[in-house]
């Protein structure tokens, strides 16, 4: 059941690789080891760590997830990849120098979708897409993916540290849930755009 529902995401396209750049939109890490890539991601909730293995799955990638326990944060998961030569052009494109060149990275809706999953969560005043604290130099590139794919968000939480989108009004949200399409299994809707 799970596969079919990333089989037929909104956009209807076949689920690639390439679709993991919605980790790198937003709060997702990439490593390098020897021609291959990892990417992780830390979560808040198990669903979205079990969703995300499963999306690696799907795009025949392994992946695992862990409880990851921290002082400041609590009870986490993370969830990653296993390392791949797959994963090198990816890497490539978010390393730090490919990025200040603004190359352009075009988000798919499957990436979008991915960015929801990890993080995204609703606020009174829109729904958030974090970013990674550590990562200012994929702040633009976000922002200017979420513009073309018609969700342009605010820039916001720079000061305090946790940095994200913001999409907000009725037409943006309401385009945001056409794009990302229904939620996985033991998705809380109340967390869904």
């Amino acid at each position: 059941m799970a596969e079919q529902m990333y089989l037929f995401e909104a956009d209807g396209a076949e689920p690639a690789v390439d679709d993991l750049d919605g980790l790198l939109f937003g709060p997702g890490h990439v490593v390098n080891r020897s021609g291959t890539a990892r990417v992780s991601v830390l979560t808040a909730d198990a669903w979205r760590a079990e969703a995300l293995v499963t999306a690696f799955g799907v795009r025949g990638l392994g992946g695992e997830y862990n409880v990851s326990r921290d002082v400041e944060r609590g009870l986490q998961f993370v969830a990653r990849t296993d390392f791949t030569d797959e994963l090198a052009p990816l890497a490539r494109r978010w390393s730090p120098g490919a990025v200040r060149k603004s190359s352009p990275v075009k988000m798919t809706p499957a990436a979008l979708r991915i960015w929801v999953i990890a993080a995204g969560r609703p606020t009174d005043s829109g729904y958030l897409l974090p970013l990674a604290a550590s990562e200012e130099v994929r702040w633009s590139v976000s922002g200017s993916a979420l513009a073309g794919l018609g969700v342009p968000g605010a820039l916001i939480g720079v000061r305090s540290g946790e940095p994200a989108y913001r999409i907000s009004s009725h037409k943006r949200l309401s385009r945001l849930a056409v794009l990302v399409g229904e939620p996985p299994p033991d998705a809380p809707v109340s967390d869904w755009p």
